[in-house]
């Protein structure tokens, strides 16, 4: 068994894996039989493991991966090069499977090695497939591109359509997501006419479908609409919700860019009923998002509002799922280079060791030689592991000043604060509400990937979040900001939020437990070489809060940002600074952070 494709035709296998679970379990009771009436270690028990262990890939891969050790120990002992092949490479499918994607790696290139002792080329192609995979997996880009184009080419000489179709998808979909579209369009148009050739309307349905993706990502809409309609219309031909659900969603969304929200509702609204059928939580989570707009545009606040909530809580489950794999896969990279790290520091030293025994006329310098390439090893691996534990610290803090700032309870708190203003027939309030609250969570997610944003556009955003705030408290709050004549905003850049978590602070233990109304005055000025914030409020102040609010004002958001700035200490060789100070009447917050320019 091969491992499936994952990057164009996951949708494809996924679908297909459950069925014949009856017929597989049958399958597997059989095979477990036959080895039970065959004790002997041979080729053929060797045999009856691989199949069972490949039966068992989905079902229980812990249980198959005993059944592989013995199936490689005895391929060797009966010199058995294609079966020892064979195992090693359904050893990586088992480890594929649970996740680890190191152990996979390790057991396909031992595979792979083995292969070519062998006349079977089409098992040196799979393994290519599979190594891309793992590469593409680890976003790295060139090595999955490497492979993924030798298994072109084995496929090619062999005339296997079938792997071709899926090594030039696979080609076409690192293309588009390195954004090389015009590169990705020209390899998923080859796939697909081949698809056409070999008449396979599961892969024509799915590259139609990811050929879409492309051309809407080139600002082609309408060559995009015709394309997904297609995908949509073969997907319900051959009964395939997964692919159908993702193109009308997608047709949905260009129906809104053409401000046709009558098609854009029907689409959602039949993607919707697809996607719960077959628990695709992603899919739900767009066709809500697009419901929302065609409420939001036909008045329906109330309709819009509930639309919207569950476009929220869909997506954040996808979105924090993301967040795991995605700190998942940079532990696993950094395992994987510091298990490469380790093999040629071994390789090396070995070879050091033997070329000393050759010359030993010399051997004092020799071991002055080894001696300080041990030393400049040991000082690189060390300086490697620090740059992976910063990278996986600005990970870790990316993530964590993202879910400050799309905190739930100011999600929830705000529309309820919605909910409450339709409860009360407060139409236009509610409205002014929800737009100022969507365009703050629209910015907050397109901004999370961005490491600067102009400060123009960073103190629009705390405009807005103070101004949504201010409607919750019934305009008890107020607020100023200035800004030193010396900057120029549209040229000055900065993290975007990083006063997010001060300003919230000021408003829910500042100015919140006051008697009448409060003030924030924020203001920013150019302090030589670096960017001064000063965020003051008139509230009660530490001293007027209960320990729990001092622990949370001490210690929550500034960890946030503290870790913040001393990443861009660390990047930037400068001294950012957080400084907190006790008024008579309220709270005051300095900032310092090196002062960049756009030009």
């Amino acid at each position: 068994m091969h491992q499936p494709n994952k990057i164009v035709f996951y949708l494809l296998f996924i679908l297909l894996i459950p069925f014949g679970a009856f017929g597989q379990g049958n399958e597997i009771d059989s095979l477990k039989n036959e080895l039970k009436g065959h004790s002997p270690m041979d080729t053929i028990r060797a045999g009856l493991l691989i199949e069972l262990a490949n039966k068992l890939t989905y079902f229980d891969p812990n249980e198959a991966i005993p059944l592989m050790e013995e199936a490689i120990s005895i391929s060797k002992k009966t010199d058995w090069t294609l079966g020892e092949a064979l195992s090693h490479r359904q050893m990586g499918n088992l480890h594929y499977v649970l996740g680890d994607n190191i152990k996979a790696l390790d057991q396909y290139q031992k595979a792979l090695a083995l292969s070519h002792k062998t006349t079977d080329r089409q098992l040196q192609s799979s393994l290519l497939s599979n190594i891309g995979n793992i590469h593409a997996d680890l976003k790295e880009y060139d090595l999955a591109l490497e492979n993924y184009h030798s298994y072109l080419t084995t496929s090619q000489e062999m005339g296997n359509r079938a792997d071709e179709i899926k090594a030039l998808s696979n080609i076409a979909i690192i293309y588009n997501d390195t954004e090389r579209f015009e590169e990705g369009v020209s390899y998923l148009e080859k796939a697909l006419s081949l698809s056409k050739l070999e008449e396979n309307n599961l892969f024509i349905a799915a590259i139609t479908n990811n050929l879409a993706l492309a051309y809407k990502k080139l600002n082609e809409n309408e060559k995009a609409l015709f394309l997904y309609l297609e995908a949509a219309e073969l997907a319900e031909q051959i009964n395939n919700k997964y692919i159908e659900a993702s193109a009308l969603n997608s047709i949905g969304k260009i129906y809104l860019l053409f401000n046709d929200y009558e098609l854009a509702e029907t689409n959602a609204n039949k993607a919707l009923t697809l996607s719960k059928e077959i628990d695709a939580v992603e899919w739900q989570s767009d066709s809500w998002e697009v419901l929302s707009e065609v409420y939001e545009h036909n008045k329906k606040i109330p309709e819009a509002l509930d639309a919207f909530k569950k476009h929220v809580q869909l997506r954040d489950s996808v979105v924090n799922e993301e967040k795991k794999s995605e700190l998942t896969r940079k532990e696993m990279q950094f395992k994987m280079e510091r298990q490469q790290a380790v093999a040629q520091e071994e390789i090396k030293r070995q070879q050091l060791v033997k070329n000393g025994y050759l010359i030993g006329a010399i051997l004092l310098l020799v071991f002055s030689i080894m001696g300080y390439f041990l030393y400049k090893r040991r000082r690189d691996a060390l300086e490697k592991r620090k740059l992976a534990e910063f990278n996986a610290k600005v990970a870790e803090t990316e993530l964590k000043a993202l879910r400050s700032q799309m905190n739930p309870h100011f999600i929830f708190n705000s529309l309820n604060s919605i909910s409450d203003f339709i409860s009360k027939n407060d139409i236009e309030q509610a409205d002014d509400y929800l737009v100022k609250f969507s365009k703050l969570t629209r910015s907050i997610l397109e901004n999370s990937e961005k490491k600067w944003i102009t400060l123009e556009e960073d103190i629009e955003l705390m405009k807005l979040y103070m101004q949504i705030e201010g409607l919750r408290f019934d305009n008890k709050l107020k607020y100023h900001v200035s800004v030193d004549n010396s900057l120029e905003p549209d040229n000055v850049l900065v993290p975007p939020l990083i006063l997010q978590p001060f300003i919230e602070n000021s408003i829910w233990h500042g100015i919140a437990p006051k008697k009448g109304g409060g003030n924030i005055d924020i203001r920013i000025a150019k302090d030589g070489t670096m960017l001064k914030y000063i965020v003051e409020d008139d509230g009660v102040g530490r001293s007027g809060q209960n320990r729990e609010e001092k622990k949370t004002k001490d210690s929550y958001g500034i960890k946030i940002t503290s870790s913040r700035i001393d990443i861009i200490n660390h990047l930037k060789n400068t001294k950012g600074s957080i400084e907190l100070m006790d008024k008579a009447e309220g709270f005051r917050v300095e900032i310092k952070l090196p002062l960049e320019l756009q030009f």
